[in-house]
């Protein structure tokens, strides 16, 4: 086995990866469905967004592997880190740097890896999207630009993480990152679609729910309010958390019939999973439809918008 040597720049890479406060996070549904993405597109049975810390390699997310971290002396991800071109072992038997290593002869055997490089700036390699076989193969041109294609998205994100723009409670943007994210999108001259409609969401009670039964249960329903967002909403636009206790999404080419059943699969998967708990709740839901992009529209005007139409949604409680 032959460890990889840390890159010229070590110093400066480590740093930035700390700075993003990321290492050792809990699982992000945001990376969570990159990694799912990757398997299909891949055929692997192993995928996983691995940062390089300083003695490590730790895993964001995984699939098909049983721990959350190595050593780094034996990662290969330790190698990918040198280069901003992707990583390709089609046969680790064959290669001198990984034939005796430890994760190549005994679990999770790695038979085969590619492995494609994020960076926050095209020169401190942070990790690695990689996919790993127990067996040799190899992977088409496609494939592979498909594969760059969600480190860039991985890079998009960590991103986001780095410019404060995600709120830390439920992993969705916060008021500053969905006010950056659609005036980008609805200010593009290349976007074709002309019909939006934008959903502002207000959880009820939530300040007397805090009072009554703690900060942690009033973060649970948050939490979970979010969750059931993204279940519902998260293939059809942007979602954020613009205040407290205040959610939005902005949905493209949605018309009124398929809001109005999104809007009630929302309540319905609200309704499974708070209808047990022993406080009250309900939320409201607001919303504007537009039928052009107007770019003297802005997240304030459209928030007023949606609150003309505002529709209350009680959850049931088992008694």
């Amino acid at each position: 086995m032959i460890p990889a040597r840390p890159p010229a720049n070590e110093v400066q890479r480590l740093h930035l990866l700390h700075d993003l406060g990321i290492l050792d996070t809990g699982r992000e549904d945001r990376f969570e469905r990159i990694v799912r993405v990757a398997a299909y597109i891949s055929e692997c049975p192993i995928v996983a967004i691995s940062l390089v810390d300083e003695h490590r390699q730790w895993f964001k997310a995984k699939r098909g592997l049983a721990v959350n971290q190595t050593g780094r002396s034996e990662s290969i991800c330790g190698h990918a880190i040198h280069q901003l071109e992707p990583l390709v072992i089609n046969d680790t038997y064959l290669d001198e740097r990984f034939a005796d290593n430890p994760l190549v002869t005994g679990p999770p055997f790695i038979r085969f890896y590619a492995g494609f490089p994020f960076s926050l700036d095209n020169e401190h390699i942070l990790g690695t999207l990689c996919v790993i076989d127990r067996q040799p193969r190899e992977l088409d041109g496609p494939c592979q630009r498909a594969l760059a294609d969600l480190a860039h998205i991985v890079e998009h994100e960590l991103t986001m993480t780095q410019q404060n723009v995600l709120d830390p409670l439920t992993g969705l943007l916060n008021r500053r990152g969905f006010k950056r994210e659609i005036s980008e999108y609805l200010n593009d001259d290349l976007v074709i679609e002309d019909r939006y409609t934008l959903l502002h969401f207000d959880v009820r009670q939530l300040h007397q729910l805090n009072h009554d039964y703690g900060k942690l249960a009033g973060d649970q329903i948050l939490k979970t309010f979010a969750r059931c967002l993204n279940d519902v909403f998260d293939d059809v636009g942007w979602i954020g958390r613009i205040e407290g206790c205040e959610f939005a999404a902005l949905l493209i080419q949605q018309d009124a019939d398929a809001v109005d059943n999104q809007l009630e699969q929302l309540y319905s998967r609200l309704s499974q999973q708070l209808s047990s708990y022993r406080y009250p709740f309900s939320y409201t839901a607001g919303l504007a439809h537009f039928s052009a992009v107007d770019h003297t529209v802005t997240l304030e005007t459209m928030l007023l918008d949606a609150s003309n139409e505002v529709r209350h949604y009680p959850l049931p409680r088992e008694r």
